[in-house]
């Protein structure tokens, strides 16, 4: 570490081609432990690339393994004496202090870079506790968000991601139904091309959006990726035009009009649930006029068996109709032969 930079130098009688920094160019410093890692590592992401070799470098990095060969491998010494459970507790507590270790030289190393710049570089360190996976590039990585960045630093490509650069984050593919969705991120520089997350899984979806609150970002989301290349031509064509016409209120739009086709699809639900109660309540209705029409027609009845005559009565005409016909082994009654109508 020197006054105004630092410089590595590989270990050998070479020595190979030192690598120099300088604190100003140095943009974002991270430090990123071997907690649940293989590597314990400092990473340097430069405001303008360096060459190195024959290629342009933005991001150096200088790490070391955790677990050490000498004691991982079986061949060792102690394990051809020693076998069981309290070789391989021993081994654990070994590498728990190695760990130990390794973390506290690598974050003292980086709090003196800090101090030796005079604190125009800051150390950031990922937030495991708040990651999620997504596909930056190729590969689906672990992405952590820091105070000021958005990483993946475990191996390469390397993702760095500065929060004060992005304007807007859009959220693709929100729709019930579908496991992943993607991530836009729109730099304010409209030049730049927006940087995609992909397949990102829906169960992470609330704590993405807390974790974009907090970090004062605006976000929107949608049910279908876009074109982002005609976007971006369109506002770098007329970007003053672009926010008199409403800036990126159309992605807003499009959530809203996603969010009131639902909310009209529960108001067409609650109307069938209204027509069900008037039906309901038609069909009470019918109820108590055809109620009141069979209580009419039972009093019309009444009003006629009142009326007529009583059973004595017609006990005493059928009584009297039996009279008058002929019991059965009676003789037959001969009638009178009629009188002819004499001529006149």
């Amino acid at each position: 570490i020197h006054s105004n930079g630092l410089r590595y130098m590989a270990a050998g009688r070479s020595g190979g081609t030192p690598v120099d920094i300088l604190f100003n160019n140095i943009r974002h410093l991270f430090f990123q432990p071997c907690d649940k890692e293989l590597l314990v590592l400092i990473h340097v992401n430069l405001r303008n690339p360096i060459i190195l070799g024959k290629k342009k470098i933005q991001d150096i990095q200088f790490y070391r393994e955790a677990s050490d060969a000498a004691f991982d491998e079986t061949g060792n010494r102690r394990r051809r004496i020693r076998y069981g459970d309290e070789d391989e507790i021993e081994a654990e507590q070994e590498e728990l202090r190695r760990r130990r270790q390794l973390n506290k030289e690598f974050e003292d190393f980086a709090t003196r870079i800090v101090d030796a710049s005079n604190h125009d570089v800051e150390l950031d360190k990922p937030f495991r506790n708040i990651a999620f996976t997504g596909v930056p590039a190729r590969a689906n990585v672990l992405l952590q968000p820091t105070v000021e960045c958005l990483v993946h630093l475990s191996d390469a490509p390397f993702f760095v991601l500065t929060v004060a650069d992005v304007e807007l984050v859009h959220l693709e593919r929100v729709q019930f139904g579908l496991k992943n969705f993607d991530m836009v991120f729109v730099f304010r520089d409209f030049k730049r091309t927006p940087v995609h997350v992909n397949t990102v899984p829906m169960k992470q979806l609330d704590d993405i959006k807390e974790w974009l609150d907090s970090v004062n970002l605006a976000f929107t989301e949608g049910p279908v990726n876009l074109n982002w290349s005609q976007i971006m031509k369109t506002v770098n064509k007329d970007p003053a035009g672009f926010y008199e016409d409403g800036g990126w209120a159309f992605l807003a739009l499009d959530s809203d009009a996603e969010d009131d086709g639902s909310e009209e699809e529960e108001s067409e639900f609650s109307m069938s649930e209204d027509e069900l109660a008037e039906s309901e309540s038609e069909g009470s209705d019918d109820g108590s006029v055809a109620g009141t029409e069979s209580d009419e027609s039972e009093g019309d009845y009444d009003d006629e068996s009142e009326s007529g005559e009583d059973w004595d009565e017609l006990e005493a005409k059928a009584k009297a109709y039996d009279d008058k016909r002929p019991r059965t082994g009676d003789p037959p009654v001969e009638s009178a032969p009629a009188k002819r109508a004499r001529k006149r």
